[in-house]
């Protein structure tokens, strides 16, 4: 029997690459024409045993002369034999979603003489019983019966050949062309290197390449077979594939892969005319890695630059059992929580010494909320990815699925819109219960404790306070999804930025928390500028600043102590547990305080930030005439709830900070008994193992080397310092070139404003939390920012923020204190340096370097 036509046939037994074939024939691609020979043409015989002997019965294969008739009747109408054909294999579990076979089997090419065709396609199906082919049965685990068809094709002459993976499983993010002159054969038997070419899948640009020396291809031989002929020498030096060529194999292997339902190793055939042919398809059964995206846009807010392993290691910790307090409000199974557990412990990741979001990770645990696809745009939001990842996606259920999963989504929304209400009682239930613990811990005697007792002390916090965190996270959630409902409706009402919007209308809320130290902190500045001697103090900055404070103007030393009992966690890089806070050095307070005293002007008049509120609120109430009674009710019930959400966020953030500080303490005591016992060279050092590594430390008997392991750490740690490493990062990442970071063709660098005003004057660009930072009168330009800025943020005139959300703590405390401040300015804080003139105008979101320092 032979199969030759346009439709897949029904029953014979054709195997992978045959069907393939005929799938690529239904999709409309070019495919040479080819008859097959089924597998049952060649079970005629009584089958031998599987092995040498039924290999022996193949190669003895006679065709009928039916077929044969039938075969050469076909072969006319392809100018056979002034073309030539080829005779390849097509086993029944060939091309498999598990099993490929390649290279496994014989093929024949440039076949010219019909004796030559009956031996090949003998010789093709004996193949299948090959050492190589029944080795890869074995390790594959399949049944050592092979049931060989046979393809004979009409042989394209070909100008280049090669291979195409839709996706490549190195890097998946690519796809990938590998090309050679001439026949394919040289470059899948692994005899000529070829030309390689990868595509960013996501927007089909050819962003990295190699070209080959290629001196060498496979052309016809005069008989049977192919023959090693030189590549002409003009030729040798360039790419194989045209522009064009590349273009249209780009877009064959995206449509193969969405329509054939995954990834895809295709085989194809350019001739001179410039035609591009499909030999072959089949899954790509090598493993795929997955591709994991590290995003730190928003939390390097909180971990600002290269952070410490024990920073690290308790964070991830943090996160995770945050994370599962929040599965357990919404009523999860503990089932299912312990099957999300990979996911849980996983939520942050340390590259280079810098904390990122697992994104994958974050976009899995939010596949257990309600309406999936809606919370992931507004995480993304609020987190301030600029690029969304797709490489996550929301997989569609059938109406069987839906139905079964209703009573638990249900159950889940439930749970969650419970927990929002009773929010308003929560918040305060959670402030008071903290106050106890915050207030005991502090009584303390710290310094007098064992090294046990402190550990066991660190445990109580976990227990107390790390471990009953809900209300903090649940409130997120609202904000997160209160902030994106928000946006939709006012979208709806008319508003064509929503996003500014809500910043000029949430403006001037003196109820936000985070803006009392820096109210306490101007009233101090009052009091020391009233005192000059205490005042020329503050400004000198002596080491010894705090006891001369308090020998100088005991009132005022009393109101500093309060000061930093109350905000003295607050600082730079508050989330870092090795920062040094005003808590642990108070000179630090003088540092922040020494800003406000200074001859230099606070900078511009500050906008009227209730002023703006008035007028967003104006702006809003004529949109809403024309709106229906629904819209305009949930837009006016959404502003307030979510102008109280965030006041809760922020009060809930300060409790944080005072949470981190604990553990700050706790782990420096624990340091300075380390090192006493020589444990560690020195107590800071602490900072640079893991809490595992601590626990092992304290372990008695233990025999981790402490000194080593710092000294090791140290080394590594200093090294990610100089590195500048990107805030995304993608694993595996593509070997593409670094790109060069180009200044705009007009000199204008472009953000979002979040905060109207135009101010000029001297830049100071921060890159890191630690220094002494005067920044009274000028503009600040930082890579990252966290509420502990606070303090530098008043007598400045203006901020620009590389990386940041309208959302973020920061830029909540901007708006308050009626800053110009713009965010989201690409590679801003290396495009400008210390010291140079510039003009920011944050309603435009626009930096201009100022025209006589551009002349210097």
């Amino acid at each position: 029997m032979i199969l030759h036509g346009p439709k897949l046939p029904a029953r014979a037994t054709i195997g992978g690459k045959a069907r393939g074939l005929y799938r690529l024939r239904a999709a409309g691609q070019p495919v040479p024409d080819f008859l097959v020979i089924p597998a049952e043409t060649f079970e005629t015989a009584p089958a031998a045993a599987a092995g040498e002997a039924r290999r022996g019965q193949l190669a003895a294969t006679v065709l009928s002369a039916a077929d044969q008739a039938a075969i050469l009747a076909v072969l006319a109408t392809w100018d056979f034999p002034a073309r030539p054909v080829v005779v390849r294999s097509s086993v029944a579990d060939e091309d498999g979603q598990q099993a490929a076979f390649p290279g496994m089997m014989d093929s024949f090419m440039n076949l010219t003489t019909l004796p030559a065709v009956w031996a090949a396609v003998a010789d093709c199906a004996a193949s299948a019983y090959s050492a190589r082919a029944v080795a890869y049965r074995q390790q594959k685990g399949l049944t050592p019966v092979a049931r060989p068809a046979v393809i004979i094709q009409r042989q394209v002459r070909p100008r280049s050949s090669g291979v195409l993976f839709s996706t490549f499983p190195e890097y998946p993010q690519e796809l990938a062309v590998h090309a050679v002159w001439g026949f394919g054969e040289g470059l899948v038997g692994g005899r000529l290197e070829p030309d390689e070419f990868y595509f960013a899948k996501a927007s089909g640009q050819l962003h990295r390449h190699k070209i080959a020396a290629k001196p060498e291809q496979l052309l016809a031989a005069a008989g049977p077979g192919l023959a090693v002929a030189p590549v002409p020498a003009a030729e040798q030096q360039q790419p194989c594939l045209t522009p064009a060529q590349l273009t249209t194999l780009f877009a064959l292997g995206s449509t193969l892969e969405t329509a054939f339902g995954g990834p895809q190793d295709v085989e194809f055939v350019a001739d001179a005319a410039g035609q591009v042919w499909v030999v072959q398809a089949r899954p790509i059964t090598q493993p795929i890695a997955e591709v994991v995206v590290y995003d730190n846009s928003n939390i390097q807010e909180s971990y600002c630059g290269v952070t410490t392993p024990l920073t690290f290691s308790f964070a991830q910790r943090a996160y995770a059992t945050v994370y599962r307090q929040t599965m357990q409000a919404l009523g999860l199974p503990a089932a299912a929580i312990r099957a999300h557990e990979p996911v849980v412990t996983q939520l942050l990741g340390l590259v280079q010494g810098r904390i990122y979001y697992n994104i994958n990770n974050w976009y899995r645990g939010l596949q257990l909320l309600p309406a999936f696809r809606q919370n992931k745009a507004d995480m993304e939001r609020m987190m301030g990815v600029l690029e969304p990842v797709d490489f996550v996606v929301s997989r569609r259920k059938t109406l069987g699925e839906k139905v079964r999963l209703l009573p638990r989504l249900a159950l889940n929304l439930g749970r969650l819109l419970w927990a929002f209400r009773r929010l308003p009682r929560a918040v305060p239930a959670f402030h008071a219960r903290f106050q106890r613990h915050y207030q005991r811990f502090y009584e303390l005697p710290l310094a007098g404790l064992s090294a046990a007792d402190i550990w066991r002390e660190k445990e109580q916090l976990d227990a107390a306070l790390l471990q009953s965190w809900t209300t903090p996270i649940i409130n997120d959630f609202y904000v997160m999804m209160t902030n994106g409902r928000l946006q939709k409706h006012l979208r709806q009402a008319g508003v064509a930025e929503p996003e500014d919007f809500l910043a000029r209308y949430l403006a001037g809320d003196a109820q936000i928390e985070s803006t009392q130290p820096v109210r306490h902190l101007q009233a101090l500045a009052t009091q020391a500028r009233a005192h000059t001697p205490l005042r020329q103090l503050i400004l000198a900055l002596p080491p010894d600043v705090h006891a001369q404070t308090r020998a100088l103007a005991p009132e005022f030393f009393g109101g500093v102590e309060e000061f930093i009992s109350r905000y003295g966690d607050r600082t730079m890089g508050e989330l870092k547990l090795e920062t040094r806070t005003m808590r642990t050095e108070p000179a630090i307070f003088y540092q922040y305080l020494r800003n406000y005293l200074g001859e230099a002007a606070p900078g511009a008049a500050r906008p009227d930030t209730p002023g703006l509120h008035a007028a967003a609120g104006q702006e809003l109430a004529r949109l809403l005439q024309t709106c229906s009674w629904r819209l305009r009710r949930r837009v006016n019930r959404g502003l307030p709830a979510l102008q109280r959400a965030i006041q809760y966020r922020e009060s809930l953030r300060l409790e944080r900070t005072r949470l981190f500080g604990m553990y700050r303490a706790a782990y420096l005591a624990l340091g300075e008994k380390l090192a006493a016992t020589r444990r560690l060279p020195a107590a800071r050092d602490i900072f640079l193992l893991t809490e595992a590594e601590i626990a092992r430390l304290l372990t008695p008997g233990s025999d981790l080397d402490g000194p080593e392991l710092v000294r090791q750490r140290r080394q590594e740690f200093a090294h990610y310092a100089t590195l500048d490493v990107p805030a995304r990062l993608t694993v595996p990442a593509p070997p593409l070139a670094a790109e060069a970071v180009a200044a705009p063709a007009d000199g204008v660098l472009r953000g979002t404003g979040c905060f109207p005003g135009v101010v000029s004057g001297e830049v100071v660009v921060i890159t890191d939390p630690g220094g002494d930072f005067q920044v009274t009168g000028k503009i600040i330009c930082a890579l990252r920012t966290d509420p502990g800025w606070a303090a530098l943020f008043p007598t400045c005139r203006g901020v620009i923020i590389e990386k940041g959300s309208a959302l973020s703590h920061s830029v909540i405390l901007l708006r308050e204190l009626g800053i110009p401040t713009i965010v989201n300015v690409p590679a801003v804080t290396r495009h400008l340096r210390s010291g140079q003139q510039i003009i920011l105008n944050a309603a435009t979101g626009e930096i201009r370097i100022a025209a006589d320092e551009k002349a210097s």
